[in-house]
């Protein structure tokens, strides 16, 4: 009988540490997922932010309005844009991103649907028949969603880096000098 018993704690002992051993994997992957994600999510935000900023948004508006003012006819020529391919891939996985990441990154791609809602609105048959005072106003909405998405693009990317601990370049940071 005593047997049994040690042999029944040896089985007892070998579950727990079984399952101990299983939640520290399945702590370890789910931790390497969330980086993951918002590294991949990092990356594409700053190829938009990055790209927004290379252009003089104000002055482009400046440019265009003058533009469309001088002649009634005038229609800007916008060209589409993608900038949300992996939230999209990974927007089942929005869950796994810390609670601080979740609401900018989401407001952020919000903003983005905003921008390439207008531009198919900007590039439509009815944009073309609005009299121009309409069409500069809709062409300053959209000048004036990308500025915003500038500005929710940097609060995101200023979440995400936070939470991965990695600076402006993406490196990770280091305490050593």
């Amino acid at each position: 009988m005593p047997q049994a018993v040690v042999g029944g704690l040896f089985i007892a002992l070998g579950w727990v540490f079984n399952g101990w051993q299983n939640r520290k994997r399945d702590r370890r992957r789910r931790l390497e997922r969330v980086q993951d994600v918002q590294t991949a999510l990092i990356a594409e935000i700053d190829h938009y932010v990055m790209t927004l900023k290379l252009f003089d948004l104000s002055a482009t508006w400046s440019r265009i309005v003058g533009a469309m003012e001088e002649d009634a006819k005038y229609i800007p020529v916008v060209p589409s844009e993608r900038n949300d391919t992996v939230f999209s891939a990974l927007i089942a996985e929005v869950h796994v991103l810390p609670e601080e990441v979740i609401q900018p990154v989401v407001g952020y791609y919000n903003q983005v649907f905003a921008v390439e809602a207008i531009i198919d609105d900007l590039r439509s048959d009815l944009f073309r028949e609005m009299d121009q005072v309409q069409r500069i106003g809709m062409y300053t909405d959209y000048i004036a969603l990308k500025q915003e998405a500038l500005a929710r693009g940097e609060v995101a990317l200023s979440a995400l880096r936070q939470s991965t601990g990695t600076n402006n370049r993406g490196a990770a940071r280091s305490d050593q000098s």
